[in-house]
């Protein structure tokens, strides 16, 4: 048979046959047709001798959704991304403003914080501001929930919280959410309600009322950024994971392989004074992204009035390890302009974690960017079941690169550099990453990206 492409003489790495081989790949109608020790004959073939072969990543937690990072995310190796825990509250227009309009697959979650902030009439941004209705109200329950089932309806492919922005969120409206979740078969991505490595309304009392309601309600439960939030504790934030896992609860975590996190200083994490005390750090720890100033107690009170998003350098390294040793953690970016994790993550597991540190191996990281993050969302819907493995019937999306040379090369300074070493990524069977280069597409024809969406009911 003549594919339609051929890859040959690559090394195959699939995680979910945990194939580690020399292999010859054919490309048909957008999908695998044929894996074979033989050579097979294309239409095009490329030689990809000495580089690996596996599924594309997959990208659960995004905040950037334009053509920019699209394509920066392409060029990380990643071929789906998922905006699953701020979320949307209007499904339908969020997907039909990307509608054969971008290179890579993409869904989105029904948004309890942003079902907040339009049931209050919060103006539309990505997070409430910290002394806003949406943020501080704790009445509005039924319309909440009446606004997350409609979004569930419309094919949410999850749930997601941040439940940390909207303080005044009680402890039964996240109950009557995760009931919801349960209903539709949806994951809850949750950003929880406290950080730190304190005692008292720290991450692991937040963690706890996730556990107890992932047990009475048995939703599925996502926890978001654990690193980030848990820091010095997240060791034990992850054997209580564990355990719950061990004992029938389906429960992952997730992390982004770097020492910083991000956020809005106007948002409702900055709302208790004792912040300084849970993240274990000073004002000099934070710099605002606009002006990449260094910040002290006067150019923090002055932002935090004006809004923007601040580099949070707070994350123990060992934190960081930790999850990337946990065999139930998977990495989600949390991509936001002016971090490099919004362009670089993956390519930093690969080259700074495995080639470099050798803290996991290679197939355990692909594992944990391809496979883990589509079996998390296989509930919400089928079109996950054939992405995440390499495998005849598999959708053609695929990442090549370099073992040798992959590194992220986004930093503080310039967060918006490619990543090297990723030399070809395909979506749905077409080239968007070629020979290392971007692939040029004429944006009034279709683009090969596909919207990910879980079942319309309505």
């Amino acid at each position: 048979m003549i594919y339609d492409l051929v890859f040959l003489n690559g090394r195959v790495m699939d995680p979910e046959t945990n194939i580690n081989a020399i292999r010859s790949i054919g490309i048909q109608n957008g999908s695998i047709a044929n894996i074979s020790k033989e050579i097979l004959h294309g239409h095009i073939e490329v030689d990809i001798s000495n580089l690996i072969l596996c599924p594309g990543f997959i990208d659960v937690h995004s905040h950037e959704h334009s053509d920019e990072y699209y394509a920066l995310k392409c060029q990380d190796g990643v071929t789906s991304v998922f905006e699953l825990e701020v979320g949307t509250n209007d499904i339908d227009k969020w997907y039909d403003e990307r509608e054969n309009k971008t290179l890579v697959n993409h869904g989105v979650a029904i948004g309890h914080i942003q079902v907040r902030m339009k049931v209050f009439d919060h103006p539309s941004g990505f997070l409430p501001q910290s002394d806003s209705p949406a943020a501080l109200r704790a009445d509005r329950i039924d319309q909440i929930t009446k606004e997350i089932e409609y979004g569930l309806r419309r094919g949410a492919m999850a749930m997601g919280f941040g439940i940390h922005y909207v303080p005044a969120a009680t402890r039964w409206e996240i109950v009557e959410c995760f009931r919801l979740a349960k209903k539709y078969d949806v994951c809850c991505h949750v950003h929880m309600r406290h950080f730190g490595a304190q005692e008292k309304n720290g991450s692991l009392a937040a963690l706890q009322e996730i556990l107890a309601l992932g047990a009475c309600t048995r939703a599925a439960i996502n926890v978001c950024h654990v690193h980030s939030t848990c820091l010095a504790a997240t060791n034990k934030a992850l054997e209580l994971i564990h355990d719950a896992h061990r004992n029938g609860m389906d429960i992952t975590t997730e992390f982004y392989p770097y020492l910083a996190g991000c956020s809005s200083i106007d948002s409702a994490l900055f709302n208790d004074d004792l912040w300084q005390e849970q993240l274990g750090i000073g004002y000099d720890s934070l710099t605002y992204v606009n002006t990449k100033e260094q910040l002290d107690i006067n150019s923090f009170n002055k932002y935090r009035k004006e809004g923007g998003l601040i580099i949070i350098n707070s994350i123990p390294e060992q934190a960081v390890i930790d999850c990337l040793q946990s065999p139930i953690t998977l990495m989600g970016s949390d991509a936001l302009r002016g971090h490099p994790r919004a362009a670089g993550a993956c390519a930093r597991v690969l080259g700074h974690y495995v080639r470099e540190r050798r803290v996991i191996t290679m197939m355990e990281a692909i594992r944990k960017m391809s496979l883990l993050p589509a079996q998390r969302l296989e509930s919400a819907s089928r079109q996950m079941k054939g992405r995440g493995r390499i495998r005849v019937g598999a959708i053609a999306d695929l990442c090549i690169f370099d073992p040798m040379i992959v590194k992220d090369c986004a930093t503080y300074e310039e967060p918006k550099l490619p990543s090297q070493g990723i030399v070809h990524v395909l979506v749905n069977g077409t080239f968007v990453v070629r020979n290392g280069k971007l692939v040029t597409m004429d944006k009034s024809t279709k683009l090969p990206g596909q919207a990910i969406r879980g079942v319309i009911r309505d």
